[in-house]
C-alpha cells in the first residue's frame, strides 16, 4: 500500500463528500429552499419531505460522484490489505461524519449550551424530528459511500 495510493483515496473521498453535499444544497436551493430556509424547514417546521428530499439527493449524488471517482475493483487483495483499507476507511469516514455533524450543529441553532449529543438526542428522540433525522442521515451517508467506492 503506497502513500500515494492512500492520499489519492483520501482526496477522492473528500472530493466526493464535498461535492455530494454541495449538489444536495444547490438542488434544495433550486427547489426554493436556500441554506437559511433549509435549516428553518428542518429545525423549526420539521418538514419530513424536506429532510427526505435532502437525504435522497445526497445519496444519489454521493453514489454517482463516488462511482466516477473510483478506480474500479482491485482483484484479490491480501487479507491484511483488505483489513487495513476497511479499518482505515471506517475511521476516516467516522471522522468526516463527526466534522459534518459539528458544522451542522453550529448551523442549525441549538439551544444555548447544548452540545452536539444533547441537541441530536433532543431533536431526534424527544421531539421526533424526522426532517432532522433524514438531513443528518444524508450528511452521514456520503462519507461512507465515498469510502466504499474507494475500497473497491
Amino acid at each position: 500500500m503506497s502513500v500515494e495510493l492512500i492520499l489519492s483515496a483520501l482526496l477522492w473521498m473528500t472530493f466526493a463528500t464535498l461535492i455530494s453535499q454541495g449538489v444536495a444544497v444547490l438542488l434544495m436551493a433550486w427547489l426554493g429552499l436556500p441554506p437559511g430556509k433549509l435549516a428553518h424547514e428542518i429545525v423549526e417546521i420539521q418538514n419530513p419531505a424536506v429532510g427526505a428530499c435532502f437525504f435522497i439527493i445526497s445519496l444519489a449524488a454521493s453514489i454517482f460522484i463516488s462511482l466516477m471517482a473510483s478506480d474500479g475493483f482491485t482483484a484479490d487483495p491480501t487479507f491484511a490489505e483488505s483489513a487495513a483499507w476497511i479499518i482505515g476507511g471506517l475511521v476516516v469516514a467516522g471522522v468526516y461524519v463527526i466534522i459534518i455533524f459539528m458544522v451542522a450543529h453550529r448551523l442549525l441553532s441549538p439551544r444555548k449550551g447544548e452540545g452536539i449529543y444533547q441537541y441530536m438526542q433532543r431533536e431526534i428522540i424527544t421531539e421526533q424530528n424526522v426532517a432532522l433525522t433524514f438531513f443528518l442521515g444524508g450528511l452521514a451517508i456520503t462519507p461512507f459511500i465515498a469510502v466504499v467506492f474507494q475500497l473497491i
